[in-house]
């Protein structure tokens, strides 16, 4: 299985968008999302199989686009394309999500999708909490370093501080953050950043993702 075709979705901070489809001649197409472009707070690598027609198009091309000045063409189009059909097929993917606890504070949650673990590791002075109220941001906090990975419900280490994360399809895991006392009409969401290991078979690569959580009410 050799690569044929490589295009990358990229901008710079603060938005930071990182995507990158690799095709292979064996018509396998393996899409790697470090920073989404839409947003969502998930990161990862998917499959597609291409078909003949994209193919052809998408053999032999090599492009970075930058998502603030898209070159609208057929290459572009096509490997968009191609890029939201394998959405369809999660490979290892981590989701995250802000969390209010029971007994008061948030966390930082992950949960994996796929067929096989998501492995990466979070940047211990990257935690952000943004509090928001009526859909306004309000306040911003940068929270402390980062002393503990994501522990599962068993409990478990997980890892992702110190060490990768691997957390597996249908596993989750949680980070308590130390974080200013919030009242309870406010609602939560969180920046984080680290470093994902890609799916993909040759040169993996340990790059640099971003993400931030949904916000989450904070309620009783």
């Amino acid at each position: 299985m050799a690569e044929i075709a490589r295009i990358r979705w990229q901008s710079p901070p603060p938005t930071s968008v990182d995507e990158e489809l690799v095709v292979y001649d064996d018509s396998t197409a393996l899409l790697v999302v470090r920073t989404s472009r839409d947003g969502s707070p998930v990161i990862g690598t998917w499959r597609t199989t291409v078909a003949a027609e994209d193919l052809a198009i998408l053999e032999g091309q090599r492009r970075n686009i930058d998502v603030r000045h898209p070159i609208l063409d057929t290459l572009a189009a096509t490997a968009d394309r191609v890029a939201a059909e394998a959405r369809e097929t999660p490979v290892a993917t981590a989701t995250f999500h802000a969390g209010v606890m029971r007994a008061g504070g948030v966390a930082l949650l992950a949960v994996g999708g796929g067929t096989a673990p998501a492995e990466f590791e979070l940047d211990v002075d990257s935690v952000v909490m943004h509090i928001g109220d009526e859909g306004r941001e309000v306040a911003w906090h940068r929270l402390e370093r980062l002393k503990t990975g994501f522990v599962s419900p068993e409990p478990a280490g997980l890892g992702g501080v110190g060490r990768p994360a691997e957390i597996a399809p249908g596993a989750y895991g949680a980070i308590a953050l130390a974080g200013p006392p919030l009242d309870k009409s406010v609602a939560v969401a969180i920046d984080v950043a680290g470093y994902l290991r890609d799916g993909l078979p040759e040169h993996t690569s340990y790059q640099r993702f971003t993400i931030r959580t949904a916000a989450v009410p904070v309620h009783d």
